[in-house]
């Protein structure tokens, strides 16, 4: 199970999808938060209550309970998988392992890897896929303090300056670890 985390217009989303054309299952994303437009469940995202979320955690079935923005995010124990792929927050790596551990799952390895681009690169992304000015410059700084430490938590660091470049390290590092 390859678990990606990485700053806002790193290019994470990019690489999953990538990776679901190589035959990686993507992890279903449950969230508390209410869909976007145009966004209902599907089989990147379940969107729950607070409560029916706060119960799958208590009954098992989430490997990870992490809050942002004051809604909830968490992958299903029923999407790990040694083919599976998902996108995390890096506050939630350590929790995802323990958990796991927890949980007594240990048929799957979890491997966390840091998707890594420039910040003016990242701010160039974000601007071409038309997020605010507002709205960058509160991820850029969210991030700055968030991923101080992200090469410490993540197992792997794959640079995202050409996408098919970083997705092909990172099926290398799936292949050389398994």
């Amino acid at each position: 199970m390859i678990i990606l985390i990485g700053e806002s217009g790193s290019g994470k989303t990019t690489i999953l999808n990538k990776l679901e054309e190589l035959g990686f299952e993507k992890a279903i994303n449950h969230t508390t938060r209410k869909p976007r437009e145009n966004e209902k469940n599907t089989k990147e995202y379940k969107f729950l209550s607070k409560e029916e979320f706060n119960k799958m955690w208590d009954n098992g079935e989430l490997l990870q309970r992490a809050e942002f923005n004051g809604e909830y995010y968490g992958i299903s124990t029923s999407s790990l998988k040694e083919n599976g792929a998902c996108i995390s927050i890096v506050d939630s790596v350590k929790d995802i392992k323990n958990r796991a551990k927890e949980l007594n799952i240990t048929n799957v390895k979890i491997t966390t890897i840091y998707v890594y681009v420039n910040e003016q690169e990242r701010i160039k992304r974000m601007e071409a896929r038309g997020d605010s000015k507002e709205s960058i410059q509160k991820r850029i700084t969210l991030d700055r303090e968030k991923f101080e430490k992200a090469k410490k938590v993540a197992d792997f660091v794959v640079e995202n300056i050409n996408v098919d470049e970083a997705v092909k390290e990172i099926v290398k590092i799936v292949k050389n670890n398994v």
